[in-house]
């Protein structure tokens, strides 16, 4: 049986931020494993490569949206073109990943992992024992449980496919689906629908932001079938039928389940480690440690966490490594995360929605407004895009914001810097901004 300090297992982002941190202590013996190519979700089988899909659907929704305006003739996806430069990016990132922890004296592992003691893994035959266990396992797409289930494609399917069917159904309201379905429908599907099972999709976003998301989707082609959920699936000569709890049926050629995630803990199948968890992932307490395993840290989307979003994954595991190297003392902040959705346009947000504001009794005012008549807009013909700022009417801070519109991804980190140091509204508008951006549309909205 070998011996480790540390063992890591899975090697996504967070798992990055705790080797790496670790690592800083030269006498500590680290092993990291993983039972898929090294290298995490984000950046081999979603953030990074989904970014190189959203972002050839933005060029072509920009033509698009100036044709008649200065733009003649209209832009169009090459797929195989496509699929090709998001490869290359992808193209030997595992093997130097692996090789790099190799360099750095980190002893690396490849197979499936499962803890068979409070510190002891199996992993390809072999035992290894930890004094420190952090788990990074992440987390695995939601199944369809319905006859003809296994016609069902998931978003990693989507982002290697060669070739882009005519006819796609989305399934579930969430991020993947509509940023996949603008994808789709620039890229040159000529049907793109997604179908989720209550009246509001997107259920995280503030709903007048969400609304506004709509009418762009639907303005671009997408239908979005709310208060629907597939039944059955159907494999016929030309594609799908998908038959709707409504009685519709749909004729496709690929269904994309994206109803979701839930934590990979295949690693403590059996639970043979003493560590305690939940469908929500593994109970932890402040320090990202077990709380019924003392030898166990978890960080990530396994963990039963409020966020599964990679910038919280990679400070929770800068956290855990902290508190391994000097004792428990560092805990992660989820006081102010910024998220947004890669559609066309972008749904940004940060902070309190309007209706969580009014549950917990806060008095504050609302700025709130249409964008599109603004230069910023106007410009690249932008037909919808709007925001909502919430402000405390005592402090002058941003208690949250919401946006749809260009460019939104990255202007809600700004509301979220000016949330967590304290920056007041009235230091936003006064501020002298790089103009025209974006960014120095924050004066408008915080006025």
């Amino acid at each position: 049986m070998e011996n480790f300090d540390v063992i890591v297992v899975g090697s996504g982002t967070s798992a990055y931020y705790v080797v790496s941190g670790v690592i800083k202590d030269k006498a500590l013996r680290v092993a990291i494993i993983d039972e898929r190519p090294y290298g995490g979700t984000c950046a081999l089988r979603g953030c990074q490569p989904k970014k190189y899909l959203v972002s050839n659907a933005e060029v072509v929704a920009s033509v698009s949206h100036l044709l008649g305006r200065g733009i003649e003739g209209q832009a169009k996806t090459d797929w195989a073109a496509l699929q090709e430069l998001k490869n290359a990016f992808l193209e030997g990132r595992s093997e130097a990943d692996q090789a790099h922890w190799e360099k750095s004296g980190v002893t690396t592992f490849n197979g499936k992992a499962r803890m068979i003691a409070d510190d002891q893994i199996e992993v390809g035959g072999q035992t290894i024992k930890g004094r420190k266990i952090v788990l990074a396992t992440g987390a695995l797409p939601n199944a369809l449980s319905i006859e003809g289930a296994e016609h069902v494609r998931d978003s990693e399917y989507f982002l290697d496919m060669q070739s882009l069917p005519e006819r796609v159904l989305f399934v579930g309201g969430g991020f993947i689906s509509f940023e996949f379905a603008h994808v789709a429908i620039r890229a040159g599907a000529s049907k793109v629908q997604i179908m989720h099972r209550s009246a509001q999709p997107l259920k995280a976003f503030d709903s007048d932001m969400v609304d506004t998301l709509l009418k762009a989707s639907t303005a671009a082609g997408i239908d979005v079938l709310l208060g629907e959920s597939p039944e059955r699936i159907v494999h016929t000569e030309t594609g799908y039928e998908v038959y709707s709890s409504t009685g519709a049926v749909y004729e496709v050629d690929l269904v994309i389940e994206a109803t979701g995630r839930h934590p990979n803990l295949s690693v403590l199948d059996g639970d043979l480690g003493n560590v305690e968890h939940s469908r929500k992932g593994i109970v932890v307490n402040e320090y990202m440690q077990s709380v019924s395993n003392p030898q166990v840290y978890a960080v990530g989307d396994c963990v039963d966490t409020p966020y599964m979003l990679a910038p919280v994954a990679d400070k929770e595991g800068q956290v855990a490594a902290s508190n391994i190297l000097h004792g428990n003392s560092s805990v992660v902040d989820y006081g102010v995360i910024p998220s947004a959705v890669f559609s066309i346009p972008a749904l940004a947000s940060v902070g309190l929605t309007e209706t969580a504001a009014r549950k917990e009794g806060r008095d504050f005012r609302v700025n709130n407004g249409d964008t599109t008549g603004w230069p910023s807009s106007k410009r690249i013909g932008e037909e919808f895009g709007t925001y909502k700022v919430l402000i405390d009417n005592e402090s002058d801070l941003i208690l949250g914001a919401h946006i749809v519109r260009h460019n939104a991804a990255e202007v809600i980190n700004v509301f979220g810097l000016a949330m967590k140091f304290n920056i007041r509204a009235s230091d936003l508008a006064d501020f002298l901004w790089a103009y025209p951006t974006y960014t120095s549309d924050l004066k408008y909205m915080v006025k």
